[in-house]
């Protein structure tokens, strides 16, 4: 027992001196994480720079004024109300200033940085983007300035540090719960350069791993068997259908895939924030295992509202347009509603298909959907 203690501590100080990065940049983090400005980071392996850290949060800046604070139907929030909002605003104000002097701070020692501002009546727009180290493969290509944008086929990527702040014109059907101004804060770094995936997952190796964790019958549980091919289109699909029945996350490299969904539903949250440790000890233990197999994992365990959060993903490392095998992939993702804790597990061969309607869902083959029976079954 003592071992398998020590083993677990040794993993998580593991993946933490991995997430080592700029002590700038760590302060920044810490401090947007205590104010509960960002949940997490993500560590990768998946490109051949290294390990990545990154994460992406915003800020919102509101009229913090004397006068009462009013619901949108013009009704004055209670006291209590009142507090809370008005805390909520000084923390993105405060962090908005740090966020600031942070990226200034950085300017002075970054390989190249780009900054625009323009402040003219009440009108303001500010656009940050900070290289930390020189770029291996020479100059920073273009549309590497202008963050926020998927890129694919260019090779390395230099590390990146951005924000970009813009005012916005209150609206009159919200009065002063709308915000005057919106920042979006995007960190992306390098923290290890040795440990790059050169190697797949072994999705099958973790299944037979945390299969034990999921074997207690008294947890509920229904499977998903999701099916894509080449006559299907998912992104007119997309396009068509209301949000509730779209595809979360879909890939379309393949023209193929075979998706096997499990969701396992809790009503504890105790319970269900146990079994989750559970899993993510033993994916930790695999990482710390075969540090080389290609992986992306999210530094906490949580249970988020309303979308479910990506905890961890193990895949093909080499890129699928020129990997011509069957490409098996997984992950583990989680959720909360009103009726209970969610964790959903994906198993699948070669493109992702993870269905909205990931509730009611028992078949779905293209298009062609087979329902479970009963709706509330859930409930």
């Amino acid at each position: 027992m003592k071992r398998i203690i020590s083993l677990t501590i040794f993993t998580a100080m593991q993946l933490v001196c991995l997430a080592q990065d700029n002590p700038k940049l760590e302060s920044l983090y810490a401090y947007l994480k205590a104010k509960g400005i960002v949940k997490s980071y993500t560590l990768s392996n998946k490109n051949d720079e290294g390990i990545r850290k990154y994460y992406k949060t915003y800020v919102k800046l509101y009229d913090e004024g004397p006068a009462p604070t009013m619901d949108i139907d013009k009704t004055p929030l209670d006291a209590k109300t009142d507090s809370a909002m008005r805390l909520e605003w000084r923390n993105h104000r405060e962090a908005f200033k740090v966020i600031r002097r942070t990226l200034g701070e950085l300017t002075e020692d970054a390989a190249e940085s780009y900054t625009y501002e323009y402040h003219q009546g009440g009108h303001d727009t500010i656009q940050t983007t900070i290289i930390p180290k020189s770029f291996s493969e020479g100059p920073v290509p273009e549309i590497f300035k202008y963050p926020f944008v998927t890129v694919r086929g260019l090779g390395k990527r230099p590390e990146l540090v951005s924000f970009r702040y813009h005012s916005l014109t209150p609206s009159g059907f919200y009065g002063r719960m709308s915000a005057i101004g919106y920042g979006d804060l995007y960190v992306n770094t390098i923290v290890d350069t040795t440990l790059y995936a050169n190697e797949n997952f072994d999705v099958e190796k973790l299944q037979k791993a945390i299969a034990p964790l999921l074997k207690d019958k008294t947890i509920k549980r229904h499977t998903i068997h999701c099916q894509i091919d080449s006559t299907f289109n998912v992104l007119e699909y997309n396009d068509k259908i209301p949000f509730d029945e779209s595809f979360r996350r879909c890939s379309v490299y393949r023209k193929h895939g075979d998706n096997h969904l499990t969701v396992y539903k809790f009503t504890s949250e105790e319970r269900a924030k146990t079994v989750l440790h559970q899993l993510m000890e033993c994916v930790r233990q695999h990482i710390a295992d075969h540090p080389r197999q290609a992986y992306t994992i999210c530094s906490d365990e949580y249970f988020p509202p309303l979308n479910s959060e990506e905890m961890f993903r193990g895949e093909p490392f080499k890129d699928p347009y020129y990997d011509k095998g069957i490409r098996k992939s997984m992950t583990i993702d989680t959720i909360m509603d009103e009726h209970g804790f969610y964790i959903l597990i994906n198993v699948w061969d070669d493109d992702e298909a993870f269905p909205g309607e990931w509730k009611r869902l028992k078949e779905m083959t293209n298009d062609k959907k087979v329902y479970y029976s009963v709706d509330d079954w859930w409930k």
